[in-house]
């Protein structure tokens, strides 16, 4: 039997709270005109496709308008986005 050590187990919490923190996003506010996604500071690009995908419900793509700056928890660091969603020309 594997015995597993302390640092094996913060370790392997780390692992899993930083996929976590990377991979989740929440949505703050969202209609017609726009979308402000709460997210990890190294996550842009998921970030940006779902706001692609909110906008082009109503026909429009998003346009990034604001980011906040960088909060920091004890193990993430989050940003608000926002983006305003226009006709596109």
């Amino acid at each position: 039997m594997k015995h597993v050590t302390y640092l094996d187990r913060v370790c392997k919490t780390s692992l899993l709270i930083g996929i976590l923190g990377l991979g989740g996003c929440a949505v703050v506010n969202a209609d017609a005109d726009g979308i402000s996604i709460r997210h990890s500071a190294e996550n842009n690009v998921l970030v940006a496709n779902q706001a692609r995908e909110h906008c082009a419900k109503f026909n429009k793509v998003p346009v990034e308008v604001q980011r906040s700056p960088i909060e920091s928890s004890y193990l993430l660091q989050t940003v608000i986005t926002t983006y305003a969603c226009v006709t596109p020309k």
